[in-house]
């Protein structure tokens, strides 16, 4: 007999955790966008800076993505654990009129 268990409860904390994680990463992008270039008086210095913000915005939206998809993966797998938990726990209640 195998035993298993879920942690409902961390299954639920890692969902949470990536459906959150697009507006921590927006807030990260957010606040690098409000640097101004002007701060940066050399031209090629401000120029790579601007790069690394355009490349950093576009990883970090794909990074959200993901993250997302798995915040939604998790949630179909929650369910279907749970499901299964239901259907695993009724399948062992005794019926009516049946021998046990």
């Amino acid at each position: 007999m195998v035993d298993v268990r879920i942690d409902y409860g961390a299954m639920r904390a890692s969902r949470d955790a990536y459906a959150n994680m697009r507006d921590v990463l927006d807030g990260a992008t957010r606040a690098m966008s409000n640097v101004s270039g002007a701060a940066v008086p050399q031209d090629v210095l401000r120029r790579r800076l601007e790069d690394l913000h355009d490349s950093w915005g576009g990883g970090i939206d794909k990074l959200a993505r993901y993250a997302e998809d798995a915040g939604t993966g998790l949630e179909g797998i929650l369910e279907a654990f749970q499901q299964l938990d239901t259907e695993l726990g009724n399948s062992m209640v005794p019926q009516e009129g049946s021998a046990s």
